[in-house]
């Protein structure tokens, strides 16, 4: 049995393997037979700058008897991440996030360079000038970042870079997220404000601690009135993807590492619900039974009694919920965060689980009812979670405390 070919370099320079520490610009080489049958040497295309690991890894990686691909040496950063960009799967909100941040920033500020040029020093700076725009929020910049990592992580996997620029990089730095937490006086307010049609959905919110689109997808098959539990596995949609007809989607945010979610309902939303089923009886609406990586247009079709709808017969949008009933109410009732702004329907999802923490229910718990991970409830909350120091603090001591003697052992 042939042994597989080994990459070598005949060069005398000090350390060949450390190219980048030594100055070595030589290629890597290897012998492989030709057509003809004879043994001859080839030289790795663009292996200038590779250890010995990484040239042998692309051998490693060919079918015998193949030459390595020829790097494009002239491809430039804009025609990779079209390329990359054409073979994503992902959501179609996640699809168009990727299209925004190149458009907008990678392609300005990377698009014309060669790829294969792009040198840490230079992402280094780019980060740094990033941090110190202030014409991009950190958190936009981060976005950024991801994207550019992946276009990058992707040309090296695909042969197209020797190294990957990124690579032992911090990407811009995200400061704290700040939500709003409602008081319980405000969170009633907010109900007795709302029309009588819509204002369940704030109180699931802050009952609940669903998102938005979650709570406008609530439907009858999904409460559990005897048991005082709701499961949470649709969300309504009304994007590009569904040519922006809204559609109630078997498919939460967190797809597809969690496709439902079950939280315990409180008495008085249980009341609440009963009295608006028999004021405004639900309707039948189509379900899309969305199947992961699946297009929504291809996928099956079932049907469910939904309990929100618009005057006009219509499943809710967010910019008629938040522009006509949100923010009007919030004005109303005079609710402003610490800058002034108004909260968003996200921070009574804040509210519930900063509630749940506060009160001592277990991170692990709080996180399944609202579908995060719990290292991310730990990351978003951590500065509730320290308080839980000085509320079990005393009993996690006495946990580890000395055994008392017996008394007839003392005696002794």
């Amino acid at each position: 049995m042939a042994l597989p070919p080994t990459v070598y370099k005949r060069c005398d320079c000090p350390d060949q393997d450390r190219p980048k520490k030594t100055g070595c610009n030589h290629s890597w080489s290897y012998n492989r037979t030709n057509s003809k049958g004879n043994r001859t040497r080839a030289t790795i295309p663009d292996s200038v700058g590779l250890t010995l690991a990484q040239a042998q890894a692309i051998l490693d990686g060919l079918a015998s008897g193949v030459a390595p691909e020829p790097v494009e040496a002239n491809l430039t950063f804009e025609k990779w991440a079209a390329d990359w960009f054409g073979r994503r799967r992902a959501k179609e909100s996640s699809v168009a996030s990727y299209e925004i941040a190149i458009r907008r920033h990678l392609n300005p500020r990377w698009g014309r360079q060669r790829i294969r040029t792009i040198k840490k020093r230079q992402v280094e700076t780019w980060v740094q000038e990033m941090e110190e725009s202030t014409a991009i929020a950190n958190s936009t910049a981060s976005g950024h970042w991801r994207v550019f990592q992946m276009i990058m992580k992707d040309a090296l996997q695909n042969g197209k870079i020797a190294l990957n620029p990124t690579y032992e990089v911090s990407g811009p730095y995200v400061g704290p997220s700040t939500s709003y937490v409602f008081s319980p006086e405000e969170c009633w307010a907010i109900y007795d404000e709302f029309p009588e049609r819509y204002r369940l959905i704030p109180m699931i919110g802050f009952a609940c601690g669903t998102r938005q689109a979650e709570a406008f997808a609530v439907c009858e098959d999904v409460l559990d009135a005897r048991r005082g539990l709701l499961t949470v596995r649709r969300q309504v949609i009304g994007t590009k993807e569904t040519r922006y007809k809204r559609l109630l989607v078997e498919r939460l945010k967190t797809s597809p590492r969690l496709d439902s979610k079950v939280v315990p309902v409180p008495p008085y939303l249980l009341e609440a619900l009963e009295e608006h089923v028999y004021r405004f009886p639900p309707r039948v609406a189509e379900t899309v039974l969305w199947e992961h990586r699946g297009k929504i247009e291809d996928c099956a079709r079932g049907s469910a009694r939904a309990f929100f709808w618009s005057s006009r017969n219509n499943l809710l949008s967010r910019d008629h919920f938040n522009d006509d009933l949100w923010k009007p109410a919030l004005r109303k009732l005079g609710i402003l965060d610490a800058d002034g702004k108004l909260p968003t329907f996200h921070d009574l999802r804040h509210t519930f689980i900063s509630t749940c923490l506060q009160n001592g229910i277990p991170e692990h718990t709080v996180a399944a009812w609202v579908g995060d991970t719990v290292e991310e409830i730990r990351r978003t909350y951590s500065h509730l979670l320290k308080d839980h120091g000085e509320t079990h603090g005393a009993l996690a001591a006495s946990l580890t405390a000395r055994p008392v003697a017996p008394a007839t052992l003392l005696a002794a």
